[in-house]
């Protein structure tokens, strides 16, 4: 679970369409190498949505159908920006957590309510390691809030931590596989809160990837933040994304992962953390425990879906190590794992390791 402050949303929605010979992906991977002599060229576009940068980049040729598919790639950020948003006043899911403990169902729509099954779902599979009621501890843990770094008292845990509980998430229906079709839901306790963050944003990706397949594109990644779905190929090989190095520069990768119709998603502590008496406390919360998980540097997460890989890669950071690995196999994904020890413990991937991480 990651708990993230509010953000202050970019103020000027400018977009940027770019002929590149290289392609920046940070935080979830670092770079991709030059364009080989013969291939098409990529176009990317960047634009701000969901509090970070989203990407579309695709090996397509220029035209009305490029654009018309990038459009309702951004479409997609816009809708659940607009319906799965807690910051947002008036969204159905801010409506979901304003009505916590009241026992009144709150009529929510076809795709929020999928999201929420989803998020269910990922908890039972996880024992409860990945949990989308989390959010009910983001007033005791603040990362990047602006004030003094500080740890909650143990008082302050023990008060919040019985919030925080997935079964207690009601929706009614509970199983409609396939269907886009609104739900009732409600939270059983006051002061449970829903958490979509990152869950979000792997579902956005996987929406905006099918709306471009539906569109003719075949060959093209999207990212939106530490999540990125590659389809298809580069040039006839697979898309080659560099991990990055935890404690080393955002642009310098340690190690290479090629990757053709899957989702690579990193979960880390180099971006948000806190620093406390000279330790450094992860933004990723063990929920066993209501505090930062300890046994990983960072995880990166090939998976089937982005939303998958998420809920995975959250679970498999507060494990760590070879149970970490095993819980992603179990699940069909394979994971990346720098410990907090920096040793690197990997599935059995195309995965090329270039140097050791940074100590």
């Amino acid at each position: 679970m990651v708990l993230r402050a509010p953000r202050a949303r970019p103020r000027k929605a400018a977009v940027r369409r770019i002929l590149l010979a290289t392609v920046m992906l940070a935080p979830a991977c670092a770079s991709m190498p030059p364009v080989p002599a013969g291939e098409v060229a990529l176009h990317a576009e960047t634009r701000p949505a969901m509090s970070t940068m989203v990407t579309v980049t695709a090996a397509f040729p220029e035209g009305p159908e490029l654009r018309a598919a990038i459009d309702a790639a951004f479409a997609v950020f816009a809708r659940v920006d607009e319906v799965m948003n807690e910051w947002r006043p008036g969204s159905p899911l801010s409506a979901l957590n304003a009505a916590a403990g009241s026992g009144r169902p709150v009529p929510l729509p076809g795709d929020l309510c999928q999201v929420l099954r989803a998020g269910r779902d990922g908890a039972e599979r996880t024992g409860g390691l990945f949990d989308p009621t989390w959010a009910a501890l983001r007033g005791v843990w603040r990362f990047g809030d602006g004030e003094p770094p500080r740890l909650p008292s143990d008082a302050e845990v023990a008060a919040a931590c019985p919030l925080v509980g997935w079964r207690d998430l009601e929706i009614e229906p509970l199983a409609t596989p396939g269907s886009d079709a609104p739900c009732n839901a409600w939270l059983r306790r006051a002061g449970m809160q829903v958490g979509l963050g990152g869950l979000a944003k792997g579902w956005a990706v996987d929406r905006a990837v099918a709306e471009l397949r539906a569109r003719g594109l075949r060959d093209f990644t999207v990212q939106a933040g530490g999540d990125l779905y590659a389809s298809g190929t580069r040039g006839g090989r697979p898309w080659r994304l560099g991990v990055r190095d935890p404690r080393g520069a955002p642009g310098d990768p340690f190690a290479w992962v090629e990757v053709s119709d899957a989702a690579f998603s990193t979960t880390g502590d180099s971006e948000r953390f806190l620093v406390v008496d000279g330790k450094r406390h992860s933004h990723v919360i063990d929920l066993r425990t209501c505090r930062p998980a300890t046994a990983s540097r960072q995880v990166t997460v090939l998976a089937r879906s982005a939303l998958e890989a998420e809920i995975l890669g959250k679970a498999v950071f507060v494990l760590g190590g070879e149970d970490g690995i095993a819980l992603a196999a179990r699940n069909g994904a394979s994971a990346l794992i720098v410990t907090s020890e920096n040793r690197v413990v990997a599935s059995t991937v195309r995965l090329e390791v270039v140097r050791p991480p940074t100590p």
